[in-house]
């Protein structure tokens, strides 16, 4: 099988991805659930210390939308995504490569007037996606981080 990827889907692929980063960075947990597998492959480890794990996706929106996570009201992100390279692992299903820089800032209370403390992230982000009945969903994810700016292990409380 030829493990190419054609424009026409690297696309799609794109979008999701950016669908992903931007629903991160908005809260906005209904548009992540739309993108996402009915279960997913989750590693975590090297952002939060959560280990592999298979979730499903109400389970995984639960996770990133936590107050111990994304989901704090005390913490604007922006993921900015970078070049990308896709490989087909077979009909259905595709990795997707992805650079990424992923700015976090923690502020002392709602108003968001004072910042606590800053923390950005950079690595490649692996991204899993499947076809199923017809439609590209992600299916997994697994930062590798490769060096983080300024105190990113004060970003989130509970991890």
């Amino acid at each position: 099988m030829d493990p190419s990827v054609g424009s026409e889907l690297a696309y799609i692929l794109k979008e999701i991805t950016f669908e992903w980063a931007d629903s991160y960075d908005a809260k906005d947990w209904d548009r992540l659930r739309k993108i996402l597998a009915p279960t997913l492959r989750v590693d975590y480890s090297e952002v939060t210390g959560e280990s592999l794990k298979v979730v499903s996706r109400d389970e995984f929106v639960d996770i990133v939308s936590s107050e111990n996570f994304v989901g704090d009201p005390l913490v604007d992100t922006q993921h900015l995504v970078g070049a990308s390279r896709f490989t087909r692992a077979s009909e259905d299903e595709v990795q997707g490569f992805h650079q990424i820089r992923a700015a976090h800032q923690r502020y002392t209370s709602p108003d968001k007037t004072q910042v606590e403390a800053k923390g950005h992230g950079h690595a490649l982000i692996r991204h899993d996606y499947k076809r199923m009945d017809g439609k590209w969903l992600l299916a997994g994810l697994r930062p590798t981080v490769r060096w983080n700016e300024y105190d990113f292990e004060k970003i989130f409380k509970g991890h």
